[in-house]
Protein backbone atom coordinates (compact mmCIF):
# COMPACT_ATOMS: atom_id res chain seq x y z
CA UNK A 1 0.00 0.00 0.00
CA UNK A 2 2.87 2.53 0.76
CA UNK A 3 4.03 1.66 -2.54
CA UNK A 4 1.33 2.35 -4.59
CA UNK A 5 0.73 5.28 -2.59
CA UNK A 6 4.49 6.66 -3.23
CA UNK A 7 3.58 5.88 -7.06
CA UNK A 8 0.58 8.28 -7.34
CA UNK A 9 2.92 10.60 -5.55
CA UNK A 10 5.32 10.31 -8.24
CA UNK A 11 2.76 10.14 -10.75
CA UNK A 12 1.29 13.82 -9.69
CA UNK A 13 4.75 15.24 -9.50
CA UNK A 14 5.46 14.20 -13.03
CA UNK A 15 2.43 16.14 -14.86
CA UNK A 16 3.07 19.36 -13.72
CA UNK A 17 6.75 19.40 -14.70
CA UNK A 18 6.13 18.12 -18.16
CA UNK A 19 3.62 21.29 -18.31
CA UNK A 20 5.87 24.01 -17.04
CA UNK A 21 8.55 22.48 -19.88
CA UNK A 22 6.06 23.06 -22.60
CA UNK A 23 5.14 26.68 -21.00
CA UNK A 24 8.80 27.73 -21.36
CA UNK A 25 9.21 26.90 -24.72
CA UNK A 26 5.85 28.99 -25.58
CA UNK A 27 7.34 31.59 -23.64
CA UNK A 28 10.71 31.45 -25.10
CA UNK A 29 9.08 31.49 -28.77
CA UNK A 30 7.46 33.97 -28.11
CA UNK A 31 10.32 36.41 -27.14
CA UNK A 32 11.74 35.34 -29.68
CA UNK A 33 9.51 36.17 -31.85
CA UNK A 34 9.42 39.82 -30.50
CA UNK A 35 13.08 40.09 -30.62
CA UNK A 36 13.54 39.23 -34.00
CA UNK A 37 10.47 41.75 -34.97
CA UNK A 38 12.29 44.53 -33.41
CA UNK A 39 15.74 43.70 -35.21
CA UNK A 40 13.79 43.59 -38.08
CA UNK A 41 12.31 46.86 -37.46
CA UNK A 42 15.67 48.80 -37.06
CA UNK A 43 17.63 47.45 -39.57
CA UNK A 44 15.12 47.03 -43.16
CA UNK A 45 14.97 50.69 -44.58
CA UNK A 46 12.29 52.36 -43.05
CA UNK A 47 9.85 54.02 -44.36
CA UNK A 48 9.54 52.60 -48.20
CA UNK A 49 9.88 54.74 -50.85
CA UNK A 50 6.32 54.51 -51.21
CA UNK A 51 5.34 55.13 -47.86
CA UNK A 52 6.08 58.29 -47.70
CA UNK A 53 3.21 60.17 -48.69
CA UNK A 54 3.32 61.37 -52.04
CA UNK A 55 2.27 65.27 -50.85
CA UNK A 56 5.53 64.71 -49.35
CA UNK A 57 7.68 63.94 -52.12
CA UNK A 58 6.60 66.41 -54.03
CA UNK A 59 7.22 69.15 -52.01
CA UNK A 60 10.71 67.51 -51.63
CA UNK A 61 11.11 67.54 -55.24
CA UNK A 62 10.29 71.08 -55.67
CA UNK A 63 12.13 72.07 -53.05
CA UNK A 64 15.66 70.95 -54.28
CA UNK A 65 14.66 72.13 -57.57
CA UNK A 66 14.28 75.81 -55.87
CA UNK A 67 17.42 75.06 -53.33
CA UNK A 68 19.78 74.09 -56.75
CA UNK A 69 18.23 77.08 -58.94
CA UNK A 70 19.40 79.34 -56.27
CA UNK A 71 23.03 78.00 -55.85
CA UNK A 72 23.13 77.93 -59.81
CA UNK A 73 22.28 81.86 -59.82
CA UNK A 74 24.74 82.57 -56.90
CA UNK A 75 28.01 80.78 -58.34
CA UNK A 76 27.00 81.67 -61.75
CA UNK A 77 27.07 78.68 -63.57
CA UNK A 78 25.30 79.32 -66.14
CA UNK A 79 27.46 81.26 -68.88
CA UNK A 80 24.92 82.26 -71.35
CA UNK A 81 22.18 85.11 -70.76
CA UNK A 82 18.90 84.16 -70.21
CA UNK A 83 17.19 86.57 -72.60
CA UNK A 84 13.93 85.78 -70.87
CA UNK A 85 14.38 87.42 -67.58
CA UNK A 86 13.60 90.83 -68.70
CA UNK A 87 10.52 90.29 -71.42
CA UNK A 88 7.32 89.81 -70.64
CA UNK A 89 6.04 89.31 -73.53
CA UNK A 90 8.73 86.42 -74.39
CA UNK A 91 7.18 83.13 -75.40
CA UNK A 92 6.87 80.03 -73.88
CA UNK A 93 6.49 77.41 -77.03
CA UNK A 94 6.84 74.44 -74.79
CA UNK A 95 4.12 75.57 -72.15
CA UNK A 96 0.80 74.29 -72.29
CA UNK A 97 -2.14 76.07 -70.14
CA UNK A 98 -4.99 73.86 -69.36
CA UNK A 99 -8.25 75.99 -68.18
CA UNK A 100 -10.63 73.51 -67.29
CA UNK A 101 -8.17 71.65 -64.65
CA UNK A 102 -6.02 74.60 -64.12
CA UNK A 103 -2.83 72.82 -65.47
CA UNK A 104 0.13 74.07 -66.60
CA UNK A 105 2.54 71.67 -68.54
CA UNK A 106 5.73 71.98 -69.96
CA UNK A 107 6.17 69.81 -72.53
CA UNK A 108 9.87 67.05 -72.89
CA UNK A 109 10.49 65.06 -76.04
CA UNK A 110 10.88 61.99 -75.29
CA UNK A 111 9.57 62.22 -71.95
CA UNK A 112 5.60 60.83 -72.33
CA UNK A 113 5.07 63.94 -74.62
CA UNK A 114 2.89 62.55 -77.61
CA UNK A 115 1.00 61.07 -74.62
CA UNK A 116 0.20 64.32 -72.60
CA UNK A 117 -0.32 66.26 -76.02
CA UNK A 118 -3.08 63.16 -76.96
CA UNK A 119 -4.54 63.77 -73.37
CA UNK A 120 -4.60 67.90 -73.65
CA UNK A 121 -6.60 67.63 -77.33
CA UNK A 122 -8.90 64.81 -75.35
CA UNK A 123 -9.72 67.57 -72.56
CA UNK A 124 -10.43 69.77 -75.58
CA UNK A 125 -12.61 67.56 -77.03
CA UNK A 126 -11.27 66.75 -80.32
CA UNK A 127 -12.24 63.30 -81.38
CA UNK A 128 -9.97 60.50 -81.37
CA UNK A 129 -9.88 59.74 -85.03
CA UNK A 130 -8.92 63.08 -85.73
CA UNK A 131 -5.61 63.11 -83.12
CA UNK A 132 -4.92 59.75 -84.78
CA UNK A 133 -5.16 61.50 -88.23
CA UNK A 134 -2.75 63.96 -87.34
CA UNK A 135 -0.34 62.06 -85.25
CA UNK A 136 2.82 62.72 -87.01
CA UNK A 137 2.27 66.82 -85.76
CA UNK A 138 0.25 65.76 -82.42
CA UNK A 139 1.77 69.37 -80.62
CA UNK A 140 0.80 71.78 -84.38
CA UNK A 141 -2.93 70.32 -83.30
CA UNK A 142 -2.57 70.97 -79.83
CA UNK A 143 -1.31 74.58 -79.94
CA UNK A 144 -4.61 75.26 -82.29
CA UNK A 145 -6.51 74.89 -78.97
CA UNK A 146 -3.90 76.42 -76.69
CA UNK A 147 -2.47 79.39 -77.46
CA UNK A 148 1.62 79.96 -76.58
CA UNK A 149 1.76 81.73 -72.97
CA UNK A 150 3.98 84.53 -72.56
CA UNK A 151 5.87 85.23 -69.57
CA UNK A 152 3.60 87.70 -67.78
CA UNK A 153 0.87 85.04 -67.98
CA UNK A 154 2.74 82.22 -66.48
CA UNK A 155 3.83 84.93 -63.88
CA UNK A 156 0.22 85.67 -63.11
CA UNK A 157 -0.32 81.61 -62.82
CA UNK A 158 2.07 81.60 -60.09
CA UNK A 159 1.18 84.87 -58.05
CA UNK A 160 -2.60 83.00 -58.08
CA UNK A 161 -2.47 81.40 -54.63
CA UNK A 162 -6.85 81.35 -54.51
CA UNK A 163 -8.30 78.36 -55.74
CA UNK A 164 -8.29 77.30 -57.91
CA UNK A 165 -4.52 77.20 -58.06
CA UNK A 166 -2.78 76.28 -61.33
CA UNK A 167 -0.83 73.08 -60.92
CA UNK A 168 2.08 73.63 -62.60
CA UNK A 169 4.35 70.24 -63.46
CA UNK A 170 6.38 68.55 -65.90
CA UNK A 171 7.61 65.23 -66.39
CA UNK A 172 11.27 64.07 -66.38
CA UNK A 173 13.29 60.67 -67.01
CA UNK A 174 17.11 59.95 -66.74
CA UNK A 175 18.64 62.00 -68.79
CA UNK A 176 21.24 59.62 -70.06
CA UNK A 177 18.44 57.14 -70.29
CA UNK A 178 16.81 59.73 -72.54
CA UNK A 179 19.68 60.31 -74.47
CA UNK A 180 19.73 57.37 -75.32
CA UNK A 181 16.41 56.31 -76.30
CA UNK A 182 16.37 59.89 -78.80
CA UNK A 183 19.56 57.88 -80.40
CA UNK A 184 17.52 54.53 -80.81
CA UNK A 185 14.38 55.50 -81.78
CA UNK A 186 15.55 58.86 -84.32
CA UNK A 187 18.92 57.44 -85.58
CA UNK A 188 18.66 53.54 -85.43
CA UNK A 189 15.18 53.28 -86.33
CA UNK A 190 14.24 56.44 -87.78
CA UNK A 191 10.04 57.01 -88.65
CA UNK A 192 10.97 60.10 -90.95
CA UNK A 193 13.38 61.33 -94.20
CA UNK A 194 14.10 64.13 -91.37
CA UNK A 195 16.42 61.65 -89.06
CA UNK A 196 17.03 59.80 -92.11
CA UNK A 197 18.89 61.84 -93.51
CA UNK A 198 20.64 63.15 -90.08
CA UNK A 199 22.52 59.96 -90.53
CA UNK A 200 24.78 61.83 -93.51
CA UNK A 201 25.02 64.83 -91.54
CA UNK A 202 26.31 63.07 -88.14
CA UNK A 203 29.11 61.04 -90.58
CA UNK A 204 29.78 64.39 -92.42
CA UNK A 205 30.74 65.90 -88.99
CA UNK A 206 32.56 63.40 -87.47
CA UNK A 207 34.24 61.79 -90.65
CA UNK A 208 33.82 64.96 -93.52
CA UNK A 209 31.74 62.06 -95.67
CA UNK A 210 28.29 60.61 -96.54
CA UNK A 211 29.50 57.33 -94.94
CA UNK A 212 32.09 56.18 -92.28
CA UNK A 213 35.60 55.04 -93.59
CA UNK A 214 35.33 51.14 -94.28
CA UNK A 215 31.73 51.31 -94.02
CA UNK A 216 30.17 47.96 -95.19
CA UNK A 217 27.03 49.67 -95.62
CA UNK A 218 25.40 47.02 -92.79
CA UNK A 219 21.68 47.73 -91.44
CA UNK A 220 21.32 48.08 -87.81
CA UNK A 221 18.01 49.17 -88.26
CA UNK A 222 14.51 48.05 -89.43
CA UNK A 223 13.44 51.32 -91.74
CA UNK A 224 13.75 49.18 -95.06
CA UNK A 225 16.84 51.58 -96.38
CA UNK A 226 20.00 50.51 -97.03
CA UNK A 227 21.76 54.01 -95.28
CA UNK A 228 25.03 53.01 -92.78
CA UNK A 229 23.76 53.39 -89.18
CA UNK A 230 26.02 56.10 -87.12
CA UNK A 231 27.18 54.64 -84.06
CA UNK A 232 26.47 55.49 -80.33
CA UNK A 233 29.66 57.18 -80.21
CA UNK A 234 29.11 59.07 -83.63
CA UNK A 235 26.07 60.22 -82.54
CA UNK A 236 27.25 61.68 -79.40
CA UNK A 237 30.06 63.49 -81.06
CA UNK A 238 28.10 65.02 -83.60
CA UNK A 239 25.76 66.46 -80.34
CA UNK A 240 28.99 67.69 -78.64
CA UNK A 241 30.43 69.55 -81.67
CA UNK A 242 26.61 71.18 -82.65
CA UNK A 243 25.31 73.00 -79.48
CA UNK A 244 23.12 75.11 -81.77
CA UNK A 245 21.34 71.83 -83.18
CA UNK A 246 18.57 72.37 -80.48
CA UNK A 247 16.80 69.40 -81.37
CA UNK A 248 13.91 68.89 -78.87
CA UNK A 249 14.37 65.13 -78.25
CA UNK A 250 18.11 65.83 -76.97
CA UNK A 251 17.95 69.48 -75.89
CA UNK A 252 18.23 69.79 -72.20
CA UNK A 253 15.51 70.24 -69.81
CA UNK A 254 16.79 73.73 -68.79
CA UNK A 255 17.01 75.09 -72.30
CA UNK A 256 13.43 73.40 -72.81
CA UNK A 257 11.76 74.43 -69.77
CA UNK A 258 13.34 76.75 -67.79
CA UNK A 259 12.27 74.91 -64.97
CA UNK A 260 14.04 77.64 -62.47
CA UNK A 261 11.26 80.50 -63.87
CA UNK A 262 8.13 77.47 -63.68
CA UNK A 263 9.01 76.48 -60.63
CA UNK A 264 7.09 73.31 -61.22
CA UNK A 265 4.87 72.43 -57.90
CA UNK A 266 4.51 68.93 -59.20
CA UNK A 267 7.23 67.20 -61.42
CA UNK A 268 6.70 63.42 -62.26
CA UNK A 269 9.47 61.42 -63.05
CA UNK A 270 9.24 58.52 -65.74
CA UNK A 271 10.42 55.61 -62.94
CA UNK A 272 7.44 56.56 -60.60
CA UNK A 273 4.82 57.24 -63.68
CA UNK A 274 1.48 55.84 -62.24
CA UNK A 275 2.05 57.03 -58.92
CA UNK A 276 2.92 60.61 -59.53
CA UNK A 277 0.37 61.25 -62.44
CA UNK A 278 -2.44 59.75 -59.48
CA UNK A 279 -1.46 62.70 -57.45
CA UNK A 280 -1.67 65.32 -60.45
CA UNK A 281 -5.53 63.81 -61.45
CA UNK A 282 -6.47 64.21 -57.83
CA UNK A 283 -5.08 67.86 -57.90
CA UNK A 284 -6.98 68.46 -61.26
CA UNK A 285 -10.34 66.60 -59.95
CA UNK A 286 -10.31 64.75 -63.00
CA UNK A 287 -11.49 61.14 -63.08
CA UNK A 288 -9.61 58.13 -64.20
CA UNK A 289 -12.59 55.71 -64.43
CA UNK A 290 -12.19 53.64 -67.93
CA UNK A 291 -15.68 52.40 -67.69
CA UNK A 292 -16.62 55.68 -68.76
CA UNK A 293 -15.38 57.69 -71.80
CA UNK A 294 -17.99 59.57 -73.29
CA UNK A 295 -16.86 63.16 -71.67
CA UNK A 296 -13.65 63.97 -72.72
CA UNK A 297 -13.43 67.01 -70.86
CA UNK A 298 -13.95 65.06 -67.18
CA UNK A 299 -11.70 61.85 -68.13
CA UNK A 300 -8.25 60.81 -68.18
CA UNK A 301 -7.83 58.42 -71.18
CA UNK A 302 -4.73 56.65 -69.59
CA UNK A 303 -5.74 53.25 -71.39
CA UNK A 304 -4.85 55.25 -74.79
CA UNK A 305 -1.48 56.54 -73.61
CA UNK A 306 1.30 55.23 -75.51
CA UNK A 307 3.84 56.04 -72.25
CA UNK A 308 6.43 53.32 -72.01
CA UNK A 309 7.06 53.94 -68.33
CA UNK A 310 7.65 50.83 -67.12
CA UNK A 311 10.60 50.47 -67.94
CA UNK A 312 12.25 51.90 -64.89
CA UNK A 313 12.21 50.45 -61.31
CA UNK A 314 9.39 51.88 -58.57
CA UNK A 315 11.88 53.57 -56.80
CA UNK A 316 12.38 57.24 -56.43
CA UNK A 317 15.51 57.41 -56.37
CA UNK A 318 15.50 58.51 -60.26
CA UNK A 319 17.21 55.33 -61.57
CA UNK A 320 15.21 53.52 -64.36
CA UNK A 321 16.27 50.07 -63.26
CA UNK A 322 15.19 47.52 -66.13
CA UNK A 323 16.57 50.13 -68.62
CA UNK A 324 19.75 50.62 -66.77
CA UNK A 325 21.58 47.88 -68.80
CA UNK A 326 21.00 49.59 -72.34
CA UNK A 327 21.94 52.43 -71.23
CA UNK A 328 25.01 51.57 -69.25
CA UNK A 329 25.79 49.60 -72.98
CA UNK A 330 25.47 52.49 -75.01
CA UNK A 331 27.59 54.68 -72.48
CA UNK A 332 30.20 52.25 -72.33
CA UNK A 333 30.34 52.53 -76.28
CA UNK A 334 32.06 56.15 -75.42
CA UNK A 335 35.75 57.47 -74.76
CA UNK A 336 36.14 58.78 -71.43
CA UNK A 337 36.38 62.08 -72.86
CA UNK A 338 33.14 61.94 -74.71
CA UNK A 339 31.79 60.97 -71.55
CA UNK A 340 32.80 63.99 -69.86
CA UNK A 341 31.55 66.07 -72.10
CA UNK A 342 28.60 64.43 -72.23
CA UNK A 343 27.70 64.60 -68.75
CA UNK A 344 28.89 68.08 -68.54
CA UNK A 345 25.64 68.99 -70.81
CA UNK A 346 23.76 67.62 -69.01
CA UNK A 347 24.69 68.23 -65.66
CA UNK A 348 22.00 70.80 -65.11
CA UNK A 349 19.64 68.36 -65.48
CA UNK A 350 20.70 65.63 -63.22
CA UNK A 351 21.36 68.31 -60.37
CA UNK A 352 18.07 69.98 -60.96
CA UNK A 353 15.70 67.19 -60.72
CA UNK A 354 18.28 64.95 -58.16
CA UNK A 355 19.49 61.97 -60.77
CA UNK A 356 22.51 59.81 -59.82
CA UNK A 357 25.11 59.58 -62.43
CA UNK A 358 27.89 57.89 -60.00
CA UNK A 359 26.81 54.49 -61.82
CA UNK A 360 27.90 55.84 -65.04
CA UNK A 361 30.99 57.49 -63.52
CA UNK A 362 32.03 53.87 -62.46
CA UNK A 363 32.00 52.93 -66.34
CA UNK A 364 35.46 54.71 -66.54
CA UNK A 365 37.30 54.26 -63.02
CA UNK A 366 40.05 52.22 -62.63
CA UNK A 367 40.74 51.01 -59.49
Amino acid sequence: MGTSSARRRGSSIAVPNRQATVGSVVRWSVAGFLVTCAILVLVLPWPLPYEQPIEQIMQDRAQHLLEQCETIRALGNLTTPNPRTARPNYLYFNYFYQPQHQLLWCSISKVASSSWMYQFNRWAGVPRAKIDSVAHDMKGLTRMYYPVPTRADVERMKQNVEPPVVTRFLLVRDPFDRFVSAYEDLIVRPQSDNYRNLRRFIFREVYGADTPPGSNNEKNDTSGDDQPVPSFSDFTEFVLRRPNVLDPHWNTYYNLCDPCFLEPTVIVKLETYDRDVAHILRLANVSSDADNYDNAAAQFEGYRLNVNHHRGGPGDNGRAQRNSTSTVDRLAELTEDQFERLYRRYELDFRLFQYDASHYFALYRTD
